[in-house]
């Protein structure tokens, strides 16, 4: 009867392996599926119900120290953010608050050689960049595409310069931080095709198959620790009942024998 208990663990690892598997991507990632992505230009599977993408704007203000406030700047549909630290931006002279948006963008220079996975999207501020700090640009890209292996930016009219990954906070994001603002957007080498990073497999994105499989690995590797803490902590069985004492037997006298 022991084996039952590690027999059901076994079973429901294996079971989760394979709806992790199976299962649409972006299911397993987080505690909610991503919503779907909003393309400027989609893909012709997602032509049909494609929502346009959102911009967005904030405004960070002057402390009284002299230094501009830090911040998140976001669109309304979280698709993009910037993160700035305190005394990133050059205070203005009146001291009015510093407005950072955020637009996506249709037209933009040509990314020869690159094959883009986000939309391009182009912040901005009233003020300028302090020389020396930096922001951290964050995209969100589609569960249902190849992740990009890398942003890339351009000002102006460009050329597209690889700026490069500093990983990412959440699920089908990417980050990297910048020294100055202009317009982004996360790409890998168009000849990658579908080696990309994140390439689907079995219908979903890998980092499902790899939780459900560090899941099964940490199940079976501690089924044996488990097995033995239960047996040594089960008390010894009882030891058999004594035979009860037996009792003398008195001889039956027969009627009239003497002692």
């Amino acid at each position: 009867m022991r084996r039952k208990p590690a027999l059901l663990l076994i079973l429901a690892a294996v079971a989760y392996v394979v709806a992790a598997w199976a299962v649409t991507p972006g299911f397993y990632d987080g505690f909610t599926q991503q919503q779907p992505y909003r393309w400027t230009n989609p893909p012709p599977a997602f032509k049909n119900n494609n929502q346009p993408p959102l911009s967005g704007r904030a405004q960070a203000k002057v402390a009284a120290n002299g230094q501009v406030d830090p911040g998140t700047v976001a669109t309304d549909d979280g698709q993009a953010s910037v993160t700035f630290a305190p005394g990133a931006f050059v205070a203005p002279a009146d001291r009015s608050p510093v407005t950072v948006s955020i637009a996506p963008v249709t037209n933009y220079p040509n990314p020869s050689g690159l094959q883009v996975a986000t939309n391009v999207y182009c912040f901005t501020a009233s003020a300028a960049l302090k020389r020396g700090k930096d922001v951290l640009i964050t995209l969100t890209y589609s569960d249902q595409l190849p992740a990009p292996a890398d942003i890339y930016g351009y000002r102006d009219q460009g050329p597209w310069q690889k700026l490069g990954s500093t990983g990412s906070a959440a699920p089908f994001t990417i980050s990297v931080r910048s020294a100055g603002l202009g317009c982004f957007a996360g790409a890998y080498p168009a000849q990658a095709g579908q080696n990309a990073q994140g390439t689907r497999l079995g219908g979903g994105q890998t980092l499902p198959i790899i939780v459900a499989a560090a899941i099964l690995i940490l199940v079976l590797a501690g089924l044996p620790l488990a097995l033995l803490r239960r047996r040594q902590s089960e008390p010894p069985p009882p030891p058999p009942p004594a035979d009860p004492p037996s009792e003398p037997r008195h001889r039956k006298r027969r009627p009239g024998s003497r002692r």
